[in-house]
C-alpha cells in the first residue's frame, strides 16, 4: 500500500511538473535575435483606439528595466503591437516591420514609434493592415546596423485579436474604364506578387517583402491616348479593413498602355481589392497652371538656415509671388550652402512657398530650373514642411558651383482620381 502511494505521489509530481513546464513553455516570451545581437521580445498584442505599453503592473518593472510605458490614441481600431528593442546603443540601429499571412503569400510593412534610443526601449509598432480572416499570422524584423541589413530568420507568432466574420467584395471584370472629368483610364491587368526592382531580402527573392503589384492601364484625354499622364499614388483597401498606401516604383509604356509597379497590395487571396489611383499630369500643361520665374538669385547661407525656413516664415526675403489655381505662391531667394564639403550632396536648396497648403488633388511640378547660362540644375524634392497656413516646399540642388542666378518653371495641376474594384492575378499564372 505505502509503495503504491509512493508510486502515485511521484507520479502525481511528475505530472506537475509537466503541466508546469509545459505551461511555461506556451507563456515564455517571444525573443528574435540578430547575428550582432541585437534582441527584440513581443510584450504586447492589442486592437483598438486607446494604446498603453506596458500595462500598468509592469510599468514599474519597465522603468527599472530601462525602458517606460506611454499611451497614445489612433482615430480607429488600429493594431499595436509593442516590442522591446535591446541593443549597443553605441552603434546605429533601425528596425522594419512586417506582417505575413501564414501561407507568405502578401506582407505589410508598420512604422514605430520610438520614445528612445538607450538600446533598451518599448516601440509600439502600429499595422493598418494585416491578415484579419486568419486566426494568427508572423511577424518578420529586419535590422539595418553598421553591418548592413538582416532579415530575421525567426518570427513573432501574433494571435488574431479581431475576432469576427467579414464581407467580401465584388470583383469587376477586367478590363474595367473609369473617368474623372476630362480623363479616362482603363485598367485591363492587375497581379499580385509581382517583382520589384528592387530587394528587402537579399537573402530570399521570393520573401513577399520583395514582391509588389503590377497594373497595365490605357489612359485617354478628351477621348485620345495620352502618354503624359501617369499614376503617382495608389490606396488599396480590401473588405476586412485593411488599408495600404502604394509608392509607384515604375511607369513603362509601350503601345499606349502603361506597366506600373507598385508596393504595396494586400493579402491577394482575398476577393477583391478596391483602388484608387491618383493620376497626374507629366507635361504639356495649359498656360493657366504655368509660372515661370527668371533671376532668383543664388545667396550664401547654411544648410541649417535652409532647413529652418518654416520656423521663420514671417521673417523671408521673398524673390517672387504670384496667385495660380487659387494659391498664393512665394519664393525666397536660393542658398549655395557655405558649410558643406565641395564634393558632397546637395550643395544647395530653394524653397518655394503656399498659402494655403496644396489641396489633395492638386500637385506642384518643377518643369525647368537652369542656372545664367540656362545649363539645368540637377535637384531633388525633401518635402514640406507646414507652418500656420503657409506650407514650404524644400528642393535640394545638386551643384551650384560658380551660379549665381536660378530661373525656373513651375506648374500647379489637379490630379485625376479613378477607383476600381478588382481581383488580382497571381504572378505564377501570367
Amino acid at each position: 500500500m505505502k509503495t503504491k502511494i509512493l508510486l502515485w505521489s511521484v507520479v502525481s509530481i511528475l505530472i506537475i511538473g509537466f503541466a508546469v513546464g509545459a505551461f511555461w513553455w506556451l507563456r515564455r516570451p517571444q525573443v528574435i535575435t540578430f547575428s550582432d545581437d541585437a534582441k527584440l521580445t513581443l510584450v504586447k498584442v492589442e486592437y483598438g483606439k486607446r494604446h498603453a505599453s506596458p500595462t500598468a503592473a509592469k510599468a514599474a518593472a519597465a522603468a527599472r528595466s530601462g525602458a517606460r510605458g506611454n499611451s497614445f490614441t489612433t482615430d480607429k481600431d488600429t493594431l499595436v503591437i509593442w516590442v522591446r528593442e535591446q541593443y549597443d546603443s553605441k552603434q546605429y540601429h533601425y528596425f522594419q516591420f512586417f506582417v505575413y499571412d501564414k501561407g507568405g503569400t502578401g506582407c505589410a510593412q508598420a512604422g514605430a514609434r520610438m520614445w528612445r534610443n538607450n538600446g533598451n526601449e518599448v516601440v509600439a509598432v502600429q499595422f493598418d493592415a494585416f491578415p484579419r480572416r486568419q486566426g494568427k499570422f508572423f511577424m518578420r524584423v529586419q535590422e539595418q546596423g553598421n553591418g548592413g541589413q538582416e532579415m530575421s530568420e525567426q518570427k513573432f507568432v501574433i494571435h488574431n485579436p479581431v475576432s469576427k466574420s467579414f464581407n467580401k467584395f465584388a470583383a469587376e471584370p477586367l478590363p474595367s474604364t473609369k473617368e474623372d472629368n476630362d480623363v479616362s483610364v482603363t485598367l485591363t491587368k492587375l497581379v499580385a506578387g509581382a517583382d520589384m526592382p528592387y530587394q528587402r531580402n537579399q537573402d530570399d527573392a521570393e520573401d513577399a517583402a520583395n514582391k509588389g503589384v503590377q497594373a497595365v492601364f490605357h489612359v485617354e484625354r478628351n477621348g485620345k491616348p495620352v502618354s503624359n499622364w501617369q499614376p503617382v499614388s495608389v490606396e488599396t483597401s480590401d473588405a476586412t479593413g485593411n488599408h495600404v498606401n502604394g509608392g509607384i516604383s515604375q511607369n513603362n509604356w509601350q503601345d499606349n498602355n502603361d506597366t506600373v509597379t507598385y508596393q504595396y497590395g494586400l493579402w491577394p487571396d482575398e476577393p477583391a481589392w478596391k483602388l484608387k489611383f491618383e493620376f497626374s499630369q507629366q507635361s504639356n500643361f495649359a498656360d493657366n497652371e504655368l509660372w515661370t520665374v527668371k533671376n532668383i538669385p543664388l545667396q550664401s547661407g547654411r544648410q541649417q538656415d535652409f532647413y529652418n525656413v518654416p520656423r521663420n516664415a514671417g521673417t523671408n526675403a521673398v524673390v517672387a509671388e504670384t496667385d495660380l489655381n487659387g494659391l498664393h505662391l512665394k519664393i525666397l531667394p536660393a542658398k549655395h550652402f557655405t558649410d558643406m564639403p565641395p564634393n558632397s550632396q546637395p550643395q544647395g536648396g530653394l524653397t518655394i512657398q503656399t498659402a494655403p497648403a496644396l489641396p489633395n488633388g492638386m500637385r506642384m511640378t518643377l518643369i525647368s530650373l537652369t542656372d545664367d547660362q540656362t545649363n539645368d540644375v540637377g535637384y531633388w524634392d525633401q518635402g514640406m514642411m507646414q507652418n500656420n497656413n503657409l506650407t514650404s516646399y524644400r528642393y535640394a540642388l545638386r551643384d551650384v558651383t560658380g551660379v549665381t542666378n536660378l530661373n525656373l518653371t513651375l506648374a500647379l495641376h489637379k490630379s485625376r482620381f479613378v477607383e476600381f474594384t478588382a481581383k488580382p492575378a497571381s504572378s505564377e499564372k501570367q
